[in-house]
């Protein structure tokens, strides 16, 4: 790829607030990035698009970060017009292809790349090399909840976990699986599995979300009744809560609920 002019430019003309790409910031990279432009300045050059007599950024933040906190007055940059187009793809492909990106900071790029008109879903699948369901998936995770994001892009929860997670609606009880994997680890079966109990759990709390069936003339409704597994007694299945147990401790809340009953029987 051909870059643009080679050109030291002035600090206080320089704007980054277009294109930035990354999340969060590495305190301890970003120190370390500091003390070698403190030695020795500003190696690589960012990239700049020249726009009347500013420049914004659009690869290099944390370099360009970096020599503003050391005070540098100048640094070296390859520099587009306004008009070019080329200047997108280099800034995309320096941001896309590192490997330090997590997939939330993938997301915040094709975000960028997207809304931004500079690739389609479909040219942006070909200089990926990737599908466009893949595409279109990574962009996805630029709409799911914060607590969600934080957790993947610090690398505490996967891509396919996270994705089941954020389908449960109800924001504290997903806040508090959040947390249980984030400090515990989840992987995508068992997050799958939260997903469904929850689910059960939420149809069975709330009849009026049930598709009402319609039934045989003359014939009244049937209410489905199960027994509970702590006193044995009958109960409408819409009264009864869901415990997110596991199995092992499910066949001990069994195990001791028989127990009882038959303690209770005797005595």
């Amino acid at each position: 790829m051909e870059y643009g002019n080679l050109e030291h430019v002035e600090l206080k003309l320089i704007k980054d607030e277009d294109y930035r790409m990354r999340v969060l910031d590495d305190d301890e990279a970003m120190s370390l990035l500091i003390a070698s432009v403190t030695r020795i300045g500003i190696i690589v050059p960012i990239l700049l698009k020249k726009k009347g007599e500013c420049y914004s950024v659009m690869a290099g933040h944390r370099r360009y970060r970096a020599a503003s906190v050391v005070g540098l007055s100048e640094i070296p940059a390859y520099v587009f017009e306004a008009e070019s187009g080329i200047g997108w793809d280099a800034a995309f492909a320096e941001n896309m292809y590192r490997k330090d990106l997590s997939p939330i900071e993938e997301s915040a790029a094709i975000d960028d790349c997207i809304t931004s008109g500079a690739f389609t879903i479909d040219t942006l699948a070909v200089a990926l090399c990737r599908s466009e369901a893949w595409v279109k998936e990574r962009w996805e995770l630029c709409s799911w909840p914060d607590d969600i994001s934080l957790a993947v892009h610090l690398g505490k929860l996967s891509v396919s976990a996270a994705r089941n997670l954020t389908r449960i609606t109800d924001s504290p009880h997903r806040q508090l699986l959040v947390d249980y994997a984030v400090e515990n680890g989840a992987t995508a079966r068992t997050t799958a599995a939260w997903f469904q109990a929850w689910q059960v759990g939420a149809t069975l709390s709330d009849p009026g979300a049930i598709e009402p069936v319609e039934g045989k003339p003359g014939l009244p409704p049937v209410i489905p009744y199960t027994p509970c597994v702590i006193c044995g007694q009958q109960n409408q299945m819409a009264h009864l809560s869901y415990m997110p147990v596991c199995p092992e401790c499910s066949e001990i809340v069994l195990v001791t609920a028989r127990e009882v009953r038959k303690r209770d029987v005797g005595a």
